[in-house]
């Protein structure tokens, strides 16, 4: 070799093995695993280790079943005695989906069906005892598929899902990617001097224009902190992309078709579907994102532009194609983006660094969606029974809040966007009880009715009898707002806007607090954050036996899941 190429050779070495050096001596002087490892183990050790697992767990799941079977015969609560299968499952489930470090087992596979249907079943026996043989038969057959060690099923998830597979690489990547000392140790100073130079907040946020900006240039150093405007990035695609329905998106789970099937399923067990469709930040408050008003847009004002567009989204015509099609639906476009027009006075209904709205917009959506139930009820859609003995009432709560999208950026930790303070209203339950108590008998009633009868004693006896007295008196005590399972006849699921201000602080807050508070009645909920779309259906379909007594559900989700929802738009079967 020339001598002229060795030290360009040694260079290129040197800073090619640089990154897999620091990573390896940061793994080795820390607690975490050496990652490269993860690669050799997941070839030779894992497949077998987890074959163990399963089979083990397998063998409990027989055994809490036997267990459980000889309880429920000898009298035992079902629930009571299902509850360590309930656990076994949980755990056989754990060992079967994570098929190695870094790959989940596909759900098309039958391994996951059998697992998903014997979740159904145990869930549906303490109302349908009489699902009770297809429960045993369905866990049976788990039981003597997974409970032995299988060299043959170890050697095919190897080749489905080890390390020459493009699922394994790419989380492989990620993996890497997000715990590497190096990137770890300069991606925060990269990001802020990105910020500091370019006002670049990072790959999952848009910045939008700041209050006092919008309609004329303005540089980031003229805006207020407090005015900045952050978007998530996918708040932004959802309405720049072609809508869901459009042929150009011809690969994506059509919602439409799911949530026809969904309301078809329920409709079958009674119950009425309400979808809500809850529209992004950028759906509402479009000139802060694009800074254009009137003058741009000839429009009489920078509302009406994000009014026009907010009205246009793709989210909005696709409610109003569910609305002519004859499903229930509450429109928050409409009422969001008219009480804009008292932002200057109330606040916005929207946090400026966050996806979420604030508890004015959560209080709105209450006051919507309460008034569509009603509208429901008046029009015979729904019949609820009454509920006289509860109440709710709400209390001021103020609370710090640092925006998610401020968080994606990075930048939170060098203090470039402030915690927000926000004034949530808390719900409470009040609990009022009749109860009737004996007053003092009237003396001066007995000595008349004495005189009046003489020496008549049935006289006396009836006429000394009007003289005790009742009082009726009410015993008040307050609760914090919780799901009521068991009274509730209103079943919401929902996404991370249902979460907000309800589950994290101020708590009890969020808009089904507010909901149940409107509509004077128990409510309950399943919440995942963005995975409104499928994953709180897949969890409806686990726990099935909760619909029993519900009249109506509410499905309220973001708009972008329309095309971004996590596990997109899957028909599951109840």
């Amino acid at each position: 070799m020339n001598k002229k190429y060795i030290i360009p050779v040694v260079i290129f070495s040197i800073l090619l093995l640089l990154p897999f050096g620091v990573q390896a001596v940061a793994d080795l002087r820390g607690e975490k695993r050496f990652q490269p490892f993860d690669i050799f183990k997941d070839v030779v050790y894992t497949p077998i280790v987890r074959e163990k697992k399963v089979a083990a767990a397998a063998d409990s799941l027989d055994v809490k079943w036997r267990a459980a079977r000889e309880a429920i015969a000898a009298g035992a609560e079902v629930a009571d005695a299902l509850e360590p299968v309930t656990s076994s499952l949980s755990d056989l489930e754990a060992a079967v989906l994570s098929v190695n470090t870094y790959a989940e087992l596909d759900t098309s596979e039958a391994r996951y069906k059998s697992l998903k249907l014997a979740d159904t079943l145990i869930s549906k026996l303490e109302d349908e005892p009489e699902s009770f043989p297809q429960a045993d038969s369905c866990i049976k057959a788990l039981v003597a598929d997974l409970g032995h060690v299988s060299l043959w099923r170890a050697f095919l998830d190897v080749k489905h899902y080890g390390v020459w597979t493009s699922r394994y690489l790419r989380a492989f990547e990620n993996k890497i990617d997000d715990e590497s000392a190096i990137v770890l140790a300069l991606r925060p100073k990269y990001q802020l001097a990105v910020w500091n130079l370019f006002s670049d907040p990072g790959e999952k946020v848009v910045l939008g224009a700041a209050g006092d900006c919008i309609g004329k240039s303005c540089g980031r150093e003229e805006a207020k902190p407090e005015d900045k405007w952050l978007f998530y990035r996918q708040d932004v695609e959802f309405l720049v992309q072609p809508s869901p329905l459009d042929v150009r998106s011809a690969k994506l789970d059509n919602p439409v078709k799911a949530i026809e099937k969904f309301r078809d399923q329920l409709k079958a067990k009674g119950v009425e579907l309400l979808v809500v469709i809850t529209p992004g930040k950028p759906s509402i408050y479009t000139e802060r994102l694009t800074g254009r008003d009137s003058r741009v847009a000839g429009a009489g004002n920078a509302a009406a532009v994000g009014n026009a567009a907010g009205l246009q989204s793709h989210g909005k015509k696709i409610l109003d194609s569910l609305t002519r099609a004859g499903f229930n639906t509450v429109d928050l476009y409409t009422p969001l983006l008219a009480a804009k027009s008292r932002d200057s006075v109330e606040g916005a209904l929207y946090l400026n660094d966050d996806t979420h709205w604030t508890p004015r917009g959560a209080e709105l959506a209450a006051d919507v969606i309460a008034k569509k139930v009603r509208e429901m009820v008046d029009a015979g859609i729904v019949k609820f029974r009454k509920t006289d003995d509860v109440r709710y009432i709400a209390s001021d709560s103020i609370a710090d809040r640092m925006g998610d999208v401020g968080e994606m950026s990075g930048l939170n930790k060098f203090n470039v966007f402030k915690v927000q303070k926000v004034t949530g209203h808390v719900v409470s339950q009040q609990n009022i009880k009749e109860r009737t108590e004996k007053l003092p008998v009237d003396s001066t009633c007995v000595e008349a009715a004495k005189s009046a009868c003489q020496k008549n004693d049935s006289c006396f006896t009836a006429q000394s009898a009007l003289c005790e007295r009742d009082t009726v008196l009410y015993d008040t005590s307050i609760t914090p707002f919780k799901d009521d399972f068991r009274k509730s006849e209103i079943l919401i699921l929902g996404d991370s806007f249902s979460r907000i201000y309800q589950t994290d602080s101020p708590v009890n807050a969020g808009w089904i607090a507010h909901f149940a508070k409107n509509m004077n009645r128990p409510v309950a909920s399943f919440v995942s954050d963005g995975g409104a779309s499928t994953l709180v259906r897949e969890k409806l379909a686990r726990k099935a036996s909760v619909l029993k007594g519900k009249k109506l559900l509410i499905w309220e989700f973001v708009e972008r899941d329309l095309r971004f929802g996590a596990e997109g738009w899957k028909a599951i079967e109840f």
